[in-house]
């Protein structure tokens, strides 16, 4: 196994200084090699295995292979499953409806009468951001009920204000409280050609 000293030298700093989250809690080992190389073979299994990969009328994205099998379930049957047991995994047939334009980290669609439904790409691989909009696309992933923060509904105002939206005062003045929203975090995604 080929190990990548960069690697290790961040993954050693981010033990010492902690999780990112701050709420796992960490088992002291007597043995920090076995430890280390723990880590570091999650971090190779966790890496993005396909970034921009041809799939016939697709291009794959994301951690897992999917296929674009004619199966995917419809946004209503999605929609009743989150309305009966609050959560959805499984494969989605979509239209996007916003590409994040700062660096193509997430993506909306739309969810027939209801809110559009922000899509999560897990540990924030990205597509391109030229990606039009009306696109259609094949998600795989768990969609749940979600909090969303005051401070973050501002920051993805301050994201699109960054791509040239014109943002009014009065629309971050209208933000103040959470709000409960059904969110997709996306393994993988087939983006039409």
């Amino acid at each position: 196994m080929k190990i990548n000293y960069s690697i290790l030298a961040v993954l050693a700093l981010s033990i010492s200084l902690g999780s990112c989250g701050g709420n796992e809690e960490t088992e002291n080992t007597e043995n920090t090699t076995d430890s280390t190389a723990a880590v570091v073979e999650e971090v190779v299994e966790d890496a993005l295995a396909f970034d921009g990969v041809d799939k016939g009328d697709y291009t794959l994205y994301g951690h897992i292979e999917i296929e674009a099998e004619g199966n995917e379930t419809s946004l209503d049957e999605m929609n009743t499953q989150i309305e009966a047991i609050g959560t959805f995994e499984g494969k989605v047939a979509v239209t996007i409806n916003e590409v994040c334009q700062k660096a193509g980290c997430w993506i909306t669609f739309s969810n027939g009468n209801y809110d559009p439904i922000r899509v999560f790409f897990r540990d924030h691989f990205t597509i391109p951001i030229e990606t039009a909009v009306g696109t259609e696309a094949i998600v795989y992933g768990v969609a749940t009920q979600d909090t969303l923060t005051v401070e973050f509904q501002k920051h993805l105002l301050d994201d699109a204000a960054e791509n040239g939206k014109e943002i009014d005062q009065a629309e971050y003045d209208a933000i103040t409280a959470d709000k409960i929203e059904v969110t997709f975090d996306c393994e993988a995604i087939l983006v039409k050609k």
